[in-house]
């Protein structure tokens, strides 16, 4: 899955910026934003804005993953960085 690899970039650059943060694991498993756990959101921008500038940078494409559509989508695509990535898939492809 190519989008996991770009959102794993991201995560690397957001590690070696914030080394005194807890480290976001690299797993698709890893809780974003989910009521059992996540990271902070400051964590949570800075990796949505490193996603976006990743994707741009890889492939030329610019994507909002934050617009009007999560809101109304039946699952939250912030959960876990797998749905991020299914998320990221989506949109990529439509872009």
């Amino acid at each position: 899955m190519r989008s996991l690899e770009l959102i794993y970039k991201a995560i690397d650059e957001i590690n070696a910026q914030n080394p005194d943060a807890p480290p976001v694991s690299k797993s698709p498993d890893t809780l974003l934003l989910d009521a059992k756990g996540g990271v902070d959101s400051l964590t949570l921008v800075n990796l949505v804005v490193a996603i976006e500038q990743v994707v741009f940078d890889e492939t030329g494409k610019s994507i909002a993953l934050a617009d009007e559509s999560i809101f109304t989508s039946a699952e939250n695509p912030f959960q876990s960085v797998g749905s991020l990535a299914s998320y990221l898939d989506n949109l990529t492809a439509a872009a």
